[in-house]
């Protein structure tokens, strides 16, 4: 019986996907999905209990902490791409969403709208980060993560006096129209760029941010060089244009948070710096170098601070404890939360824990506490010890 060379036997080729096919989620993805949606539900069922307790006006704090959560998650998603890839915390990222909108305020000066203002900032900040790469952090590779910190808060501070020396210390506006809030219901009313526009625009940025790290060739590249950088190089991956397009693509979203936020407040030099520890903080509740964490950490962190308003009020009436200038300690809650995902969870609420944490955290501590942990083994002296 005659066996077939090997030059006559047909492998049959892998049969190609379809476009739907490629397109179609993962099973995690929908697992995510779906614990997304289990999610919503919890929040709306939430609500829905506060307007049966307290009344429709409740809801008003949480439109204004949805708004909040959005620039929060827009600018957290730019700070954990560069830790993803780089490997520290760019502390000057809250200056370069301060420049971001000076430089959107600026092209609205010339009497372009703010539109193109902001797309044009979009554009000029990502050239500014892929400098900053060239010139500043780049020269750092290798030298572990302080000197890149300590590098990033010389960066902020040269962008914040920067504009300081170029716009002044005067508080600016951006040239809008003044528009009413949209009632709703009586007590309730959105307002149309709070409200409307500004989660309008980070539901657009989250969206962008899934379609390039899950559906194109440098989203894919990117995620392969934060998880293993040398593995990257070794199977072919230009990790320096990685690193370029992450500096690019985290300025052009902090560029966005900075408009964004300036259409909210006031346009000041330190504007950026002054929300940056909040921004650190949803980094960190959501697990850090993890986008879709920064997505999670941003809406927790702005929906506690926003919705922690109407107990403050309560706490400042004469006849509970009178709480003086009560509704400026919402801001203790986002750093309460956080502190408390730190000890429960350190790695973040959807970061990947360590291989080597084991089970040696607060709930096995308590255990031990307790009496019902294991209990840990005492070390065996070495001959000779004393």
């Amino acid at each position: 019986m005659a066996i077939p060379s090997e030059s006559n036997l047909s492998i049959p080729a892998p049969k190609p996907l379809s476009r739907w096919e490629r397109l179609r989620p993962t099973r995690r993805t929908r697992r995510q999905l779906i614990r997304a949606g289990l999610g919503v539900a919890i929040f709306v069922a939430f609500n829905a209990l506060l307007v049966l307790l307290f009344g429709v006006n409740i809801l008003n704090f949480t439109i204004t902490g949805l708004s909040v959560s959005s620039i929060v998650i827009v600018a957290a998603i730019g700070l954990t791409l560069i830790y993803g890839i780089r490997g520290f915390a760019n502390f000057a990222h809250g200056d370069i969403m301060s420049l971001g909108a000076y430089v959107a305020l600026l092209v609205n000066a010339y009497g372009v709208s703010l539109i193109w203002g902001a797309i044009v900032s979009f554009v000029v900040l990502a050239l500014v980060g892929i400098l900053l790469e060239i010139l500043v952090f780049s020269r750092l590779e290798g030298r572990g993560p302080v000197p890149p910190i300590v590098a990033s808060v010389g960066v902020g501070l040269i962008i914040q006096n920067g504009i300081r020396t170029i716009a002044t210390t005067r508080p600016r506006i951006y040239p809008v129209e003044a528009v009413q809030q949209i009632p709703i219901v009586p007590g309730l009313g959105v307002h149309p760029i709070s409200h409307l526009l500004t989660p309008g625009v980070g539901l657009l940025f989250v969206i962008s941010a899934y379609v390039l790290l899950r559906y194109t060739n440098l989203g894919k590249a990117m995620r392969a060089t934060a998880d293993n950088l040398e593995l990257a190089k070794a199977t072919g991956i230009d990790t320096k244009r990685v690193t370029y397009a992450t500096w690019a693509v985290s300025c052009s979203f902090a560029s966005t948070a900075g408009v964004l936020l300036g259409l909210s407040t006031l346009l000041r030099p330190e504007m950026g710096f002054n929300v940056l520890l909040l921004i650190f903080a949803a980094v960190i509740v959501g697990g850090i170098g993890s986008p879709w964490g920064a997505i999670l950490g941003g809406l927790v962190i702005g929906l506690s601070q926003e919705m922690s308003v109407p107990v403050f009020v309560w706490l400042g009436q004469s006849d509970v404890i009178g709480l003086s200038n009560a509704t400026a300690y919402k801001i203790a809650i986002p750093f309460i939360v956080m502190i408390v995902v730190l000890i429960l969870r350190p790695w973040g609420i959807a970061g990947r824990a360590p291989a080597f944490t084991g089970r040696v955290y607060f709930i096995e501590n308590l255990a031990r506490a307790m009496g019902r942990g294991p209990k840990s083994t005492q070390p065996i002296k070495e001959e000779g010890g004393g």
